[in-house]
């Protein structure tokens, strides 16, 4: 015959073996249960606490460590002799407050378990008269989890706050139907609150509208950045605050995070330059209208003075004296250098924009044609000029071809008094190491660009190259007139051609040594 066990958590009786199947239920639990009963003295208050129920965790978990017990050995003892410390400690406190109101209270505490520290979360619930059923389990990972969520959380938001743009985060606001009807700040950054002047608080929970009112294009565009996803990029002046935004927004769940950056001061720098290209261009305009000028107004002159002095050296030659005959022809030399000087000019000022006939020029048929042209200066000075296998290089046919004429001529003009000019011209595809040498950083890294390195080599008198930036310069010479015949334009003129093909030109020289002008440029 089976003898009904009272159930206190019921209040009602049950079988032994119903009672049997309770007790493995609660042994098997994976959480912590331990059930006491509470002792009074004789004026009724709560003296001790008596193990009435402890199922195998919570064994396992107590008395796992410096002393072994099974259940019989705990059951009907009390806390004390377990824990003789626990009077007037939190958990103590809150047994009792449990089993006094009977009211369940739930605390979270840090322990030492199996020689680690875990959390443990504990449900303390009042269990029949006087008793009390306390539940736990291990809240260890929850725990490490949250703080590693919290830390994870801070760490973004310093970086966010760290960040040198604006950055805000919205959260759509629909009507019962769903419809889209507004935006909720949900998050700013410190930033914010620099463009703003506001504190970040009073933008939470405000809505869009009331920030940046919304017209019905912008409400449209924003509408569609929910339903496709795709970004927006806008740049936005704000009249008050005189200052420029680049705003991109990113859809996130169902709003967007907005991005803002200040751009005031690269669109200021925008307008200046803007504002020099115009001045530029005004410049070129003028100069432009100088060449004309100068290549009618002031030709004009030049050839009437030309024309005078040979009328005077030729019909009235008998009727001048030696002396007078000597200045029309200091006249004649003096108005045919200005000429020159003039056309050398006009050839300048006609380099200031870059011509649209770009394309592939092979350098050996341009500089064979170049050699050609000054045939009769070649042989007139039984001059040496050499021409090595060079690149095909990616520029404009004319403005090389004037390159290499002046560079040549250079190279025929200054040689060595007594001697015949000797002049080599040679090449190769430039290393990348040479490219660094003499290219802007900018032009040296362009990916897949190649250069061509082009030396034109003479054994004339040479330079001291202290004076190096000079003869790039226009009207800047090194020798004396009555040396040399020119205008100081030449080496300039050059500069300029290899500066429209955003190539690089210098020299290396000695004096009495002749000069290397060496050249890189593009080959595509």
């Amino acid at each position: 015959m089976q003898h009904p066990v009272f159930a206190p958590e019921s209040g009602l009786s049950m079988s032994q073996e119903q009672a049997s199947l309770w007790q493995q239920v609660l042994q098997h639990s994976v959480s912590g249960l331990v059930g006491f009963i509470a002792e009074r003295d004789e004026a009724g208050q709560i003296s001790n606490l008596r193990y009435s129920f402890i199922n195998k965790v919570a064994l396992r978990d107590t008395f796992s460590i410096g002393r072994q017990a099974d259940e019989e050995q705990v059951i009907g003892r009390y806390v004390t002799d377990f824990f003789p410390t626990i009077r007037g400690s939190v958990i103590w406190r809150t047994y009792l407050d449990v089993i006094e109101t009977g009211t369940a209270q739930r605390l979270e505490q840090k322990y030492t378990l199996n020689g680690r520290d875990v959390w443990i979360a504990q449900s303390v619930a009042p269990f029949g008269q006087d008793g009390l059923l306390l539940s736990y389990s291990e809240t260890s990972e929850l725990h490490n989890t949250a703080h590693r969520l919290t830390n994870q959380s801070a760490l973004l938001n310093e970086i966010l706050n760290s960040s040198p743009n604006a950055i805000a985060v919205f959260e759509a606001i629909r009507d019962g139907a769903g419809k889209l009807v507004d935006f909720r700040t949900t998050l700013v950054n410190r930033m914010v609150e620099r463009l703003s002047g506001l504190p970040a608080h009073s933008f939470i929970n405000t809505q869009l509208s009331q920030i940046h009112p919304l017209t019905p294009e912008s409400f449209e565009r924003l509408n569609n950045l929910l339903i496709t996803g795709e970004s927006v990029h806008v740049e936005h002046f704000v009249p008050g605050a005189s200052v420029w935004l680049d705003v991109t927004l990113t859809r996130l769940n169902d709003g967007f995070v907005a991005t803002l950056q200040d751009i005031t001061a690269a669109k200021q720098a925008q307008q200046q330059l803007e504002t020099a290209i115009q001045n530029l261009h005004r410049s070129n305009q003028h100069l432009e209208e100088f060449a004309y000028v100068a290549s009618h107004d002031l030709q004009e002159p030049l050839r009437k003075i030309v024309a005078f002095g040979d009328v005077l050296q030729h019909q009235y030659a008998d009727q001048l004296s030696l002396s007078a005959t000597d200045l029309v022809g200091r006249m004649q030399k003096s108005a045919n250098r200005m000429r020159s000087l003039v056309n050398d000019l006009l050839t300048y000022a006609r380099l200031s924009n870059k011509p649209d006939g770009f394309g592939l020029v092979d350098l050996n048929h341009l500089i064979a044609s170049v050699a050609d042209d000054l045939e009769v200066t070649i042989q007139d000075k039984q001059a040496e000029v050499t021409l090595d296998t060079l690149p095909t290089v990616w520029g404009d046919t004319v403005l090389l071809r004037q390159l290499f004429q002046n560079l040549l001529s250079n190279g025929l003009k200054f040689h060595q008094p007594g001697q015949a000019p000797v002049v080599r011209i040679e090449g190769h595809v430039a290393t990348p190491d040479e490219c660094r040498t003499y290219l802007s950083a900018t032009d040296a890294s362009q990916a897949g660009r190649r250069y061509a390195l082009i030396d034109v080599v003479d054994k004339g008198v040479g330079f001291d190259e202290r004076y190096l930036d000079r003869i790039f310069t226009i009207f800047q010479r090194l020798h004396p007139l009555n040396q040399y015949v020119g205008t100081g334009m030449g080496l300039a003129i050059c500069r300029k051609v290899v500066d429209i093909h955003g190539g690089h030109i210098t020299a290396i020289s000695q004096p009495g040594h002749g000069a290397i002008f060496r050249l890189l440029l593009p080959m595509q």
